[in-house]
């Protein structure tokens, strides 16, 4: 049995914003950390995006499934539910998967980015987004969009990223970081 416990962080500086964390409940008595302890246990080992926490309930054995998306590759973690031990860590995959390859492919002779949301415009950091960088031949690739936190690239013809905008939903907080060595050009509130 699992239970979706978290989903929504970005690593570095962890955000949670606007995802609940769900403590153990009284169904099972073998539980001592707390889901927050066993994914700081897993962002020791690697820094990135979380993409879920769930917490198993395996016969006498129980422990939280991690996993961490960082640099385009996939990680998993098993942390001792009682213990705090790191039980498994799973070697990278791609995030990329077969299906997505194929719509990657299927959508190279047209002019939309793969993942460009239909409903850009109305996004709150859109407009100062647009005022900092000049997004004429770029394209808006939305990478991640929960109840925290809002990340997008933007990106050239050829696929090429040249800028990354994380905007954290709770408290209209925006940075946009130049990925062509010009660094954060705007942390701000919008």
């Amino acid at each position: 049995m699992n239970k979706k416990i978290l989903i929504g962080a970005v690593a570095g500086t962890v955000i949670f914003g606007g995802a609940a964390i769900v403590g153990a409940s009284d169904e099972n008595k073998n539980v001592e950390i707390s889901a927050q302890q066993a994914l700081q246990t897993a962002l020791e080992k690697t820094e990135g995006f979380v993409q879920e926490v769930d917490l198993s309930y395996e016969d006498d054995e129980n422990y939280y499934e991690i996993e961490i998306e960082s640099n385009g590759k996939d990680y998993g973690f098993h942390i001792d539910a009682v213990t705090g031990e790191v039980l498994e860590q799973g070697k990278p995959d791609d995030v990329q998967n077969d299906n997505q390859i194929e719509d990657d492919q299927n959508n190279s002779n047209n002019n939309q980015y793969p993942n460009e949301p239909a409903n850009l415009i109305s996004f709150e950091e859109y407009n100062a987004i647009t005022g900092q960088v000049n997004t004429d031949d770029l394209t808006f690739h939305l990478e991640t969009d929960n109840q925290g936190n809002r990340i997008m690239f933007l990106v050239d013809e050829d696929g090429k990223k040249h800028y990354k905008t994380i905007f954290i939903k709770h408290t209209n907080h925006l940075k946009i970081i130049d990925l062509n060595g010009g660094g954060q050009i705007y942390d701000d509130r919008v």
